[in-house]
């Protein structure tokens, strides 16, 4: 078989349209010469009709599909959400194909190619947005409904990865309960189609080796930065434009040497197939073999994106990929590939959110035919219309899509502003009390000599007021949580607590928590205020009592604990690695301190961390008239974390612990031993819940701890 020249490849596959022209000869091999090769590139026969690349589009749904059952939940596509990786290589190529190719035919404009990304995403955008809308307010709780208004102001403004990147990680467990989690890719793709425009016109003004270079150089960049920050900044690395560049910008250069003309691709058709068929697997690696623990972007987001390059530089009709990815039903899901990415994701996380418990497999998938369902009438009734600029001209899209916005932010404010419409359910507030817990953080006052953050921390009562106390209690915002038990021990044994603590700070002396709540020095003062605190008052036990699973574990189900490292000063690495030293080293150094000062030192274990929401189940119950019934008690039972998932959170903060020298006066105390029982560990009973949230005690739930904690310190000191 003769093989194509590249120019002829193009010609016949090309996504883009290519006018007919005589290339003269002072422009050479290359379509980007600059301003003499495009006044040399005239069209002579008008612009040909061309066919779109069938591959490309059964491409997208190689991308798509994986995404939709890893929201699913479905195990063997635990990479599944590399599928976003593949939309922004087929967006670079698509994109840079069509600017580069009206920017050589001088009919390039920026009104236009807006114009044609308006049509292309905004009013699927909006519908789904709405319809998301509607539906939650018949299914969110109202805290879950005000946030969703933050979520619709976001979509409008192009700005979702923001909004995400600083309030959920993608693999959070509460991420799966957001039901516009998903915008935050559109959000990236819009930002990039705000500037790359700009950028490749300046580029091929500079000719075809600026536009190699530009190119290559920022997805270098991005790149590099992609890498460092998977691991130094996970959540930024992943939502954010400037991690997810080179991704776009490999897309890009696919397009660019795709634009070749003259020159064959590769010199033999099956090493070609070969190639399309290595990028196949590629991406199919990724999907079943990475998982929420990857760190990514960066290197590993290496193998989707390089499998999509490959596919799209290699992939023809006249090889096996080709023919399989342009078979009519993979094409037919392409197309659909859009709407249907933004309608699984509101499903899902609605269906979640209006169950008790998560719903079976049998449910997601049923739902995820759903999604294919709208997306074939989004595309028929909604896309398709909307694209043709003879049923919807320029000036309808721009002030149609100006206004649909208006409305989406009018509607954003409307259900932030009413904290969600708490009227709508019955009984909510009086649940909704249910769930308070100690916050002690503001009416404890201020100290201008400290440092910004320290002014603010808690000191029950004055040291300058009460010379001993019995029970000093010291932590983080669990620490403030845990203090109604302190107080019910304390009560009992008819002597005086004493609290200070700051949210996101560690108790150990010479430690300090970088990148976390607090500028640097904020934790390590506020150990040594503590130990101040302790010499004045000479508590007799001291209890220190921290989300500790934050600091030191990567495995933390809040993606947040990601970001929390433990140094001893300012040339410490931050990573978990250097912060599980520095964690035992600190214990060590406190207990010793304090133990010289004739304490005895309890460090208490975090509570049970649940999976899932208790305000979500408690709630649920209460809409279902299951308050304060058996029925309840089931409810509660098979939402509350087992003891197996509790042990394994549990695990690494016990290796360390083991780590630590046996010191006369030290004791561990494990709370779940008070929560625990028949393999589950307890988020509440029938009468209400124990928790604030999943990690931190309600009052009510500090309450209950406060017999097993006097019985425990009775064992250490004494009947008294």
């Amino acid at each position: 078989m003769r093989l194509e020249s590249q120019a002829n490849y193009h010609l016949k596959y090309c996504y883009a349209p290519v006018p007919a022209v005589t290339r003269a000869p002072v422009c050479g091999p290359s379509r980007f010469e600059g301003r003499r090769c495009r006044q040399a590139l005239k069209p002579q026969t008008g612009t040909v009709k061309l066919n779109y690349r069938r591959e490309v589009d059964g491409l997208r749904a190689v991308a798509v599909l994986p995404v939709i059952l890893f929201h699913a939940g479905l195990s063997s596509f635990s990479g599944g959400f590399v599928g976003v990786d593949v939309f922004f290589v087929i967006s670079g190529y698509l994109i840079t194909t069509i600017v580069f190719g009206e920017l050589e035919e001088g009919k390039f404009s920026l009104a236009r190619f807006y114009e044609r990304r308006a049509r292309r995403i905004l009013p699927a955008l909006f519908v789904v947005t709405v319809a998301t809308a509607v539906a939650a307010w018949f299914i969110l709780l109202p805290e879950d409904l005000k946030e969703l208004g933050k979520s619709l102001l976001a979509v409008a403004l192009f700005s979702s990865n923001f909004l995400f990147w600083n309030e959920s990680g993608y693999f959070d467990t509460s991420a799966e309960y957001l039901p516009l989690l998903h915008t935050w890719s559109l959000a990236v793709e819009e930002q990039y189609y705000m500037l790359f425009p700009l950028l490749a016109a300046a580029l091929f003004r500079r000719g075809r080796q600026a536009v190699l270079v530009g190119l290559a150089t920022v997805a270098l960049g991005s790149f590099a930065l992609a890498q460092w920050g998977a691991t130094a900044h996970p959540n930024a690395a992943f939502y954010l434009l400037p991690f997810r560049a080179w991704e776009l910008m490999v897309g890009a250069l696919a397009a660019v040497y795709l634009s070749r003309s003259g020159l064959p691709l590769l010199r033999a058709d099956s090493l070609s197939g070969f190639l399309a068929g290595a990028g196949l697997v590629m991406i199919g690696l990724s999907v079943h073999l990475y998982d929420r623990a990857t760190p990514f972007p960066g290197i590993y987001a290496l193998l989707p994106a390089i499998g999509a390059v490959l596919i799209i530089l290699f992939a023809r009709p006249n090889n096996l990929v080709g023919r399989l990815l342009g078979t009519k039903a993979l094409v037919y899901i392409g197309l659909l590939s859009y709407s249907a990415y933004l309608w699984h994701q509101p499903l899902f996380a609605l269906a979640r959110r209006a169950s008790l418990e998560e719903p079976h497999m049998r449910v997601f998938l049923a739902l995820s035919v759903a999604t294919f369902v709208l997306a074939y009438f989004t595309r028929h009734l909604v896309e398709q219309p909307f694209r043709s600029p003879s049923k919807v001209s320029r000036r309808s899209i721009f002030i149609g899509s100006g206004a649909t916005a208006a409305v989406v932010v009018g509607l954003a404010f409307v259900l932030y502003g009413n904290k969600g419409f708490p009227d709508r359910i019955d009984n909510y507030a009086k649940v909704a009390d249910t769930f308070r817990w100690q916050d002690l953080a503001k009416p404890c006052g201020s100290e201008p000599s400290l440092p910004t953050g320290v002014q603010a921390l808690c000191r029950l009562p004055d040291p300058d007021k009460v010379t001993r106390v019995d029970v000093a209690l010291f932590g983080d915002s669990h620490a403030d949580a845990f203090l109604p038990a302190v107080v019910a021990a304390t009560n009992q044994r008819d002597s005086t607590p004493a609290y200070m603590g700051l949210g996101g700070c560690i108790p150990l002396i010479g430690v300090d928590v970088r990148a976390g709540n607090w500028p640097a020095g904020v934790c390590q003062t506020l150990a040594q205020e503590q130990y101040n605190f302790a010499v004045k008052t000479r508590p007799q036990n001291v209890l220190l009592v921290g989300r500790w699973s934050m600091y030191i574990d990567t495995e933390d189900s809040a993606s947040s604990a990601r970001k929390y490292y433990l140094v001893e000063d300012e040339s410490n690495p931050l990573s978990k690695e250097h912060s599980r030293e520095v964690f035992v080293r600190g214990l060590e150094r406190t207990v010793r301190a304090y133990e010289a000062l004739g304490a005895k030192v309890f460090f208490v274990e975090q509570v049970p961390q649940q999976l899932a929401d208790p305000r979500a189940v408690f709630h649920r119950i209460n809409q279902r008239g299951m308050w304060g019934l058996p029925e309840a008690e089931a409810a509660i039972e098979r939402n509350s974390v087992s003891q197996e998932v509790m042990s394994k959170q549990q695990a690494l903060l016990r290796r360390l612990l083991d780590q630590v020298p046996e010191i006369e006066g030290f004791t561990v105390l494990r709370p779940e031993s008070h929560f625990c029982t028949g393999g589950k560990c307890l988020m509440g009973d029938k009468d209400g819940p124990f928790y604030h949230d999943k990690d931190h005690l309600n009052i009510r739930g500090a309450e209950h701890v406060g017999p097993w904690l006097v019985t425990r310190m009775s064992e250490a000191n004494g009947p008294r």
